[in-house]
């Protein structure tokens, strides 16, 4: 059962949603958690968690968190309920913000996307939190490709054309600042990022148009908006943003057979990728395909609730049924992430070297 009411968080009006899953019905307050202290589950069926999501209510990163939650509680030990306050706004700041104030106590989680976790390093401003004072509890991925209209040709063809590149996005962010490198750095002709479009939707009508020759998505909008246009040769795939395995950049499971923008650079220049940039490129690929969908719990709530969360997380990321569900929404696997492999992928960016962030903000500097 889902309930909308308004609250008034910071002095900010947030639209929330709420969502109960479990035993005890609906409700819009957080009660005092029940748990025991004598070496029982830390939660019980009378406790409720908030989980914070920074998307309006019926978003896909609002209607798989709403998926999570229901698998997630039937997992935790002691069954308690689920809340989702939906927090939009601020470019997820504003949800963050207000999760960075909700007690510490295990009775409150959040959700953030992968940008978030790029921008919270390099784009500080309105931020109140601190993700390295929080604990990852599980992570769902999904990845990113570029593509353009049907008449480009390959890859090695739109290379070697005497068109101008026209690459469309939304905001050049520390995210998109890396896509925008790396196709500097395959040569194009002429190449020149158009930033400012609203969403895959619009890059896809401005690719279509002609107007772009380049686009991205992700590759769930891919999935159930773009390969229609692909099958009729209205649109070509051209490569991946790929994902971070040990450190390395992959090839995307959703596109086996499209290269990630390392290995286009390679195809095209005969180098191999390396320097700061490429650093940069591989660090800030882990969060925004990675970490596409991350959960999160206070690094100083209770040991116990952390672990129990941790462990129900786990549970879910190998659940086949709840794999299967999400691959429905989504449109596409969801390629979660748990243990040493999430730790690894937050790692990738929090672990920065100086000199790295700073090349990402000269870079950012000297595209603004």
């Amino acid at each position: 059962m889902v309930r909308r009411g308004r609250h008034l968080i910071g002095g900010a009006v947030i639209a929330a949603a709420v969502l109960l899953l479990g035993a005890c019905g609906v409700t819009n307050t957080q009660q005092a958690r029940s748990g025991t202290d004598d070496g029982g589950p830390f939660y019980t069926a009378d406790d409720e968690i908030t989980l914070y999501v920074p998307f309006a209510a019926g978003d896909t990163s609002d209607r798989f968190s709403r998926l999570f939650a229901e698998h997630f509680t039937a997992e935790l030990e002691g069954n308690p309920s689920i809340v989702i306050q939906n927090v939009p706004g601020g470019a997820q700041k504003e949800g963050m913000n207000a999760y960075e104030r909700s007690e510490h106590n295990g009775l409150n989680m959040a959700m953030s996307s992968g940008g978030l976790i790029s921008s919270s390093h390099f784009d500080p401003e309105g931020i109140q939190f601190d993700l390295a004072g929080y604990q990852p509890v599980v992570a769902f991925g999904g990845g990113m490709i570029l593509y353009g209209p049907g008449d480009t040709g390959p890859l090695d063809q739109l290379a070697t054309s005497d068109r101008p590149v026209f690459y469309g996005g939304m905001e050049l962010n520390a995210s998109e600042a890396v896509r925008v490198f790396a196709l500097e750095q395959l040569g194009l002709p002429r190449f020149e990022p158009l930033m400012g479009y609203d969403g895959g939707g619009a890059i896809t009508t401005a690719v279509m148009r002609g107007e772009l020759t380049l686009g991205n998505s992700t590759s769930s909008h891919y999935a159930q908006n773009v390969v229609p246009l692909a099958e009729q040769g209205e649109i070509t795939p051209h490569m991946v943003q790929g994902y971070v395995r040990d450190g390395e950049v992959v090839r995307d499971p959703a596109f086996p057979d499209l290269p990630t923008m390392p290995e286009a650079y390679a195809m095209l220049t005969g180098q191999e990728p390396s320097g700061t940039g490429w650093e940069a490129y591989t660090a800030i690929t882990a969060t925004q395909t990675n970490l596409l969908r991350t959960y999160w719990m206070h690094g100083d709530a209770p040991e116990a609730a952390r672990t129990a969360a941790a462990d129900a997380a786990a549970a879910v990321a190998a659940d086949p049924a709840f794999l299967e569900e999400a691959a429905t929404l989504l449109a596409a696997d969801p390629e979660p992430l748990v243990g040493a492999e999430l730790e690894a992928s937050v790692g990738q960016i929090q672990d920065l070297s100086p000199e790295t962030v700073q090349w990402v903000e000269d870079y950012l500097d000297s595209r603004r």
